[in-house]
């Protein structure tokens, strides 16, 4: 199966756009070989909301190329949100972030002024140090190259990590329930409910009752169960009216509502399901959507969307096949999940929540 390129992102004022597209030739080789996929805004189609379009492939990218001069430093959206994002995305080691210095100004102090910049010795591509601008321009190619080398040879050992760190999640659930079940019976029903009670924690920001999915997990009805996260999830958000989560519903979910929920998958598939579970594995195949649908199983062959009715609701099933929220992403994502949101974003969009939730 080939490597799955690498996302660029090219973050940049369009006053500089004629040095961009430049540097996009010189890159040319990498897009060819199959190394990089690059995107800039220019690829927003007629009709597409660009906001959303910078935040999702910002979002998703591998690398994130910061194009510096002054009119990018001057441009109010290119500092407040895209040096922002970029900057937490690398500091989280999420992406890998460039300056790449177009012309000269002081870039001192700036957010990414102590990240390595290309050229060599950060000498603008627009000086006297560089002969042409197209040996400014090799400099910056080869250093892409060789990040990008560094970035692939780094992921198989990440996805071992994350394998890794699911089987030590079920073994560690998997002793916690042995323990439990080891410990002496309490004569009252009173010390037996605080017990119980203290087994599953149900608590809610938005009083949700979470007894029912509770119960469909321990007794593993799956397919109940899955629908019945949806529903929660909905009160949680506020959302049983709309009937279907948008982005902002996702990146505001309740935190203790989301641990709620995740927890209580794991716990009952003995860590074979759940939406942590499901974050290792969109982490570990480079948060790209079709690698993760065949990961999880529910993807069949090259283009095959699997529909709802083909789940294997059964803990045979691939690790991380569920929760599929009801409505699955292939029939549900394009009309439960939608206000423009796809499964790449989606799962992106959920994986940050886990992450900023801490679970």
């Amino acid at each position: 199966m080939p490597e799955v390129s690498l996302k660029l992102f090219f973050s940049y004022s369009h006053k500089d756009e004629t040095l961009r597209d430049e540097l996009a030739k010189h890159l040319a080789i990498l897009e060819w070989q199959g190394v990089i996929s690059s995107w800039c805004d220019r690829r927003i189609l007629p009709g597409e909301e660009w906001d959303y379009q910078i935040n999702d492939n910002l979002n998703t990218a591998d690398i994130i190329l910061l194009l510096i001069s002054s009119d990018f430093l001057f441009s109010k959206y290119c500092w407040d949100v895209e040096v922002k994002k970029a900057i937490q995305r690398h500091h989280t080691g999420e992406a890998c972030v460039i300056p790449v210095i177009l012309r000269s100004v002081d870039w001192n102090g700036a957010p990414f002024g102590k990240l390595q910049a290309l050229p060599k010795n950060a000498e603008p591509v627009v000086s006297r140090h560089w002969h042409n601008q197209d040996e400014a321009f090799t400099d910056v190619a080869k250093g892409i190259r060789a990040t990008a080398e560094k970035l692939k040879k780094e992921r198989p050992r990440e996805q071992e990590q994350a394998n890794l760190l699911g089987q030590q999640t079920a073994i560690r659930i998997l002793k916690e329930k042995i323990e439990r079940r080891q410990q002496k019976p309490q004569s009252t029903q009173t010390t037996t409910a605080k017990l119980t009670q203290e087994t599953d924690d149900l608590s809610s920001e938005k009083s949700v009752d979470y007894t029912r999915l509770r119960d469909l997990l321990k007794a593993g009805n799956w397919k109940e169960a899955d629908q019945e996260t949806l529903v929660v999830m909905l009160k949680a958000t506020g959302k049983e009216q709309q009937g279907w989560l948008d982005a902002e519903s996702i990146n505001n979910f309740p935190c203790t509502d989301l641990r709620t929920i995740d927890q209580l998958w794991v716990k009952y598939s003995n860590g074979h399901f759940g939406f942590s579970v499901q974050k290792q594995i969109w982490e570990s195949v480079g948060n790209d959507y079709q690698k993760f649908g065949d990961r999880i199983g529910w993807r069949k062959g090259i283009k095959d969307w699997l529909s709802y009715s083909d789940l294997t609701f059964t803990t045979n099933s691939p690790q991380g096949h569920l929760p599929a929220f009801g409505n699955y992403p292939f029939e549900g994502l394009k009309k439960t999940f939608t206000g423009g949101i796809r499964l790449q974003s989606f799962a992106s969009f959920l994986a940050w929540r886990l992450v900023s939730c801490n679970i």
